[in-house]
């Protein structure tokens, strides 16, 4: 099970990088020339098709609650799984740029499916010990399928007949995850009662809310996805070629793969909230170095080299922190009775938020995009810093206890609950016209002794 379960992740993860990363400027540009219906490429097209799987995945967000308590994890698993490898399947005909935008967007509903429900079931089924691990896995692999689909951009760049091609990874991805579906176990802990909508409007849970408000700025609130998947036309004169744009997303994805790889045994050791302040730190002085690299004191040569080890920096923060700690603190820290829901309001936030940063990413400058990040988080940081416990090593119902705040008579109630099970207790026997005697457990007083 525990395979399945990690195989699944990887291919989640490989699916969803690719998937995004599939269309950039330069494929749109080569799809244009072979699309059955004329367009300009203009920056408002751009932006539409370029939002269209987060838009799908906000979607998907609102939709998962009542479509996964109404067929379960497994069955939704697999219908979603089928719709993404179908919808991936058909962006590849050249309709036009309101067809494509349109499958991308169910891509992207069914996207948000998987990567909702893979991380419910190992939450469930696998060991606190290794769920950092995972989450770092789900992480590498997603920057797995960019780099890839950057390598395949790079290639077939000069060849508008091949643009279909960058479309190979989503669509393997997807079918073997849809394929290792049927295999797995459904949920059991987490599909029992839980909480209907608003019960879960509670004074005691207000922590969970402010720290789902948190979680949902993890990733966009930092940028790296307008980042990576503009890339084409950050580094469009960063380098004296003719592929500058590739190059640069092969680099910039590049390092945020390895910058991966690196985060797994550093997730494993280190505690979820020294991550955060540390990898945002970070990518705070890397949004000091895209302004300056803006400013009118830098030549060009030297805003090229600012920006490109800006961006290097940026995805090294990002992978040993929001990146793999995104999907781990999301699936670990919210109450059982809410956890499906609370996950929900944190995709919905996450990918919300990330279409409007990615729709205004080409529409103004590159020094008011990183203002935006920086306000975001900075917001986010200090939010978790003061509502989020510390999750590394607990159990599911250990977190569950640290995020709900309980009245003063739950706390009595359980406080009472708690001595009455460390009372000293001893077995009797008492005899019966049985062969065997009744053991019988009593409390034992030691002043009585």
């Amino acid at each position: 099970m525990n395979g399945l379960l990690i195989s699944a992740y990887i291919f989640c993860g490989l699916s969803r990088g690719s998937l995004v990363a599939s269309i950039s400027t330069v494929i749109m540009a080569m799809y244009k020339q072979k699309s059955w219906t004329s367009f300009t490429l203009t920056k408002p097209i751009i932006s539409l098709i370029s939002i269209s799987v987060l838009t799908g995945s906000a979607f998907g967000a609102f939709l998962a609650t009542p479509i996964i308590a109404r067929f379960g994890r497994k069955n939704t698993l697999i219908f979603f799984g089928f719709v993404q490898v179908l919808a991936e399947c058909l962006t590849i005909i050249p309709v036009g740029w309101i067809f494509l935008s349109v499958f991308r967007l169910i891509s992207g509903i069914a996207s948000n499916f998987t990567l909702s429900i893979v991380p419910m079931l190992c939450a469930e089924f696998l060991e606190p010990k290794i769920r950092g691990v995972i989450g770092s896995v789900l992480n590498t692999a997603i920057s797995t399928g960019i780099v890839l689909t950057n390598v395949v951009q790079y290639f077939i760049c000069v060849n508008n007949n091949l643009y279909w091609v960058i479309m190979i990874l989503p669509v393997a991805s997807s079918a073997l995850t849809l394929i290792i579906a049927f295999k797995l176990k459904e949920t059991s802990q987490m599909v029992g009662k839980i909480e209907n909508i608003e019960s879960i409007f509670k004074i005691k849970y207000i922590k969970c809310f402010a720290v789902a408000w948190g979680i949902g700025f993890m990733i966009s609130g930092t940028g790296i996805n307008p980042v990576l998947q503009y890339s084409t036309i950050i580094f469009k004169n960063s380098f004296n070629s003719t592929r500058s744009s590739s190059i640069g997303s092969i680099i910039s994805s590049g390092i945020n793969m390895i910058s991966a790889f690196i985060a797994i045994p550093i997730v494993r050791n280190f505690k979820r909230k020294t991550l955060l302040a540390c990898g945002y730190s970070l990518m705070l002085v890397t949004y000091i170095m895209y302004i300056v690299s803006q400013t009118q004191h830098v030549s060009t040569d030297q805003s090229n080299d600012l920006v490109i080890v800006a961006t290097c920096i940026l995805s090294l923060a990002y992978s040993s922190s929001s990146g793999p700690l995104f999907y781990i603190l999301n699936s670990e820290v919210f109450p059982l009775v809410i956890k499906t829901k609370m996950m929900v309001i944190v995709m919905f936030i996450s990918w919300t938020t990330l279409i409007a940063i990615t729709f205004i990413f080409p529409l103004i400058s590159l020094t008011n995009n990183v203002i935006i990040y920086i306000c975001l988080v900075v917001m986010m940081l200090v939010v978790l810093m003061t509502f989020l416990p510390e999750t590394m090593g607990k159990t599911l119902q250990e977190n569950s206890k640290l995020m709900i705040i309980q009245s003063k008579q739950e706390r009595e109630k359980e406080q009472n609950t708690e001595e009455q099970s460390k009372e000293p207790r001893i077995e009797i026997a008492v005899p019966t016209n049985n062969a065997e005697p009744i053991i019988e457990t009593v409390l034992f007083d030691q002043e009585q002794k």
